[in-house]
């Protein structure tokens, strides 16, 4: 979500409209490690796809889908892993539109986010290509900014793998899928059609994600804000499920997108 989010979908980031389906990849040790603590092909990739959904929605109209940096961050390291998560969709978005003017407030939050997770090493070791991100946007190297940002949260993915955390990276994937969901029913709801609206189809993660979220511990579950994303992310379920035979109208985009974005915001507050 980042969880290599890479959300993200991160994301999922970030769902498609097609199944999603792993690629096939030679199984190495770390690979073992990964599927055993349950970090598999819609926390890696989802991220990363991201990109592919929002390419698939350009030109993006940046000025309305865009939201401030967090000026601060909350205590509870869960509610940091879905704010990382939803950064790096952010991201995703700033290199869709290629708006160099806010690349580098993005690297700088970025490294403060892995900090306050604790992964600050594993990301410093791309900290130099963070911090130079502005310098390569204004280049206009922005498939360079892009795989940093991915690298970045398959760093971060990849330091929960080995402190055994994998709630905290299915977290960070809920956290950019969440993010990239908004930010692609936003722009589907501001151009609509029903071949855009189909982008948004994503039953499947949906479904991951729900099913995710009931496993977390009693002590982070019944939290105020996972109860919240819990309700809206069947809520989501609900809407996708009614739309299912004869596509999402442009209604339900409006939902959707008000169902993500209430999400979002929960996520960001800081008691």
């Amino acid at each position: 979500m980042l969880c290599s989010l890479s959300i993200f979908v991160i994301a999922s980031a970030t769902g498609l409209a097609t199944p999603m389906v792993a690629q096939e990849e030679p199984i190495t040790e770390q690979g073992y490690e990964r599927e055993e603590l349950g970090v598999n092909a819609y926390t890696a990739p989802s991220i990363a796809r991201i990109f592919q959904q929002l390419d698939e929605l350009r030109p993006l109209p940046f000025e309305q889908l865009q939201r401030e940096f967090p000026k601060a961050s909350p205590a509870s390291r869960e509610q940091k892993g879905l704010i990382f998560g939803g950064l790096v969709a952010d991201g995703f978005l700033i290199v869709e539109a290629e708006r160099e003017s806010a690349v580098d407030n993005l690297g700088r939050v970025l490294i403060r986010e892995a900090r306050g997770l604790g992964v600050a090493d594993r990301v410093m070791r791309h900290s130099a290509s963070l911090t130079e991100l502005a310098r390569r946007a204004r280049r206009g190297d922005w498939p360079a900014v892009r795989k940093e940002l991915i690298a970045t949260q398959g760093d971060v993915e990849q330091a929960m793998v080995e402190l055994r955390d994998q709630k905290m990276a299915h977290l960070i994937s809920l956290g950019g899928w969440l993010r990239g969901l908004e930010i692609s029913a936003g722009a589907v709801e501001l151009d609509f059609s029903p071949q855009r609206a189909k982008i948004l189809a994503q039953q499947d993660l949906v479904d991951y994600f729900a099913g995710e979220l009931k496993t977390l511990p009693p002590t982070v579950a019944h939290r105020l804000l996972f109860e919240k994303i819990r309700a809206g992310v069947n809520a989501i379920h609900v809407s996708l499920s009614k739309a299912t035979v004869n596509g999402l109208t442009l209604a339900d985009v409006k939902t959707m997108h008000a169902q993500a974005r209430e999400l979002n915001l929960a996520i960001r507050q800081i008691d």
